[in-house]
């Protein structure tokens, strides 16, 4: 089932940290750069590309990146990355490893996403907005994936059991996960959400999906667990 975790458990010396999913990834990671180079050495980097306006500049945090054009900080090869974990040891290095063109929600294609071999933890992300409006291509990224894999028309809305599906395939959201890796679901602008309603959906999920942890992200920070959103964390800014 959807287990709790306390942010303070992601603090696991030298982890490599990657995200993907839909939108709110890179303000995730960036939030949590600044709340680990408080205490820890830090590198930023990515497996996709990031704007030039994003790079974080925080004391005791590095952004590493391949090639600078047209505003765009391009990333490295997953094998790089994996690199880079073992050469800065014991520092954090945290991977935005994903594009979702700041949906809430997204398909995959054959070759997303770009995951190293073997990391400590995934952040995948998906937007509380993804429940409030209808899916099509305007909502979704690769929305026809999306639509042919769940078996859905444009116009239909996303449900938890719909969501669940998502989650727990290898085709979509578990791609070229380790299966060792520990996996958080991150529920982002959980605020959107009714509070009665955001409560039954995470009983829904916390009954249903197995092998996540589970914390909810708003404009204040990371401050919810999923089955139980009146529970602060300590708090992470975003």
């Amino acid at each position: 089932m959807l287990t709790h975790m306390n942010i303070s458990e992601i603090e696991k010396k030298g982890s490599l940290i990657c995200f993907t999913g839909g939108g709110g990834k890179t303000t995730l990671m960036l939030g949590l750069a600044r709340y680990l180079s408080s205490r820890h050495h830090v590198v930023v980097t990515s497996t996709t590309r990031m704007s030039e306006s994003e790079i974080p500049c925080e004391k005791n945090c590095a952004f590493l990146f391949r090639e600078l054009k047209d505003g765009k900080c391009y990333g490295f090869t997953p094998s790089a990355v994996a690199e880079l974990h073992r050469r800065y040891a014991p520092s954090y290095v945290l991977a935005e490893s994903d594009g979702a063109r700041r949906l809430p929600l997204k398909g995959y294609a054959a070759h997303e996403p770009p995951l190293p071999d073997m990391f400590d933890y995934q952040m995948i992300v998906v937007g509380a907005d993804a429940f409030l409006r209808p899916m099509n291509e305007q909502t979704v990224a690769r929305f026809e994936i999306v639509r042919d894999f769940l078996g859905v028309k444009t116009g239909d809305m996303l449900t938890p059991p719909l969501l669940l599906k998502l989650l727990t395939s290898r085709d979509m959201y578990l791609k070229n996960s380790p299966r060792r890796t520990k996996r958080i679901l991150c529920l982002n602008k959980a605020d959107l959400i009714d509070s009665a309603i955001l409560a039954s959906w995470t009983n829904y999920m916390r009954d249903n999906l197995d092998g996540y942890y589970g914390i909810s992200v708003t404009g204040r920070g990371i401050r919810a667990d999923l089955h139980n959103t009146h529970r602060q964390f300590r708090s992470i800014r975003t």
